[in-house]
């Protein structure tokens, strides 16, 4: 992303800790959990622009689904 906004950053370190979350032996255990968390962050991604809504539900990014995730793959705000 061009000139992304710290939320939009945020989010990109969220797909890397979820990545590297879902690979570590004490949490790769949790195959469904990392799977639906990662699904979640693909399905609402950030859309371009300095205020961003989300392209998966259209709500004001970051979306509930979104933070949520975010949160679960240790990225808080």
């Amino acid at each position: 992303m061009r000139n992304e906004t710290a939320e939009q950053n945020r989010y990109q370190r969220a797909l890397s800790a979820q990545i590297s979350a879902s690979q570590n032996p004490p949490t790769g255990g949790h195959a469904s959990f990392w799977e639906f968390n990662g699904k979640t962050l693909r399905e609402h991604p950030p859309a371009d622009g300095p205020a961003p809504s989300c392209r998966g539900c259209g709500e004001p990014w970051p979306c509930e689904m979104a933070e949520t995730a975010m949160q679960q793959a240790g990225v808080h705000s």
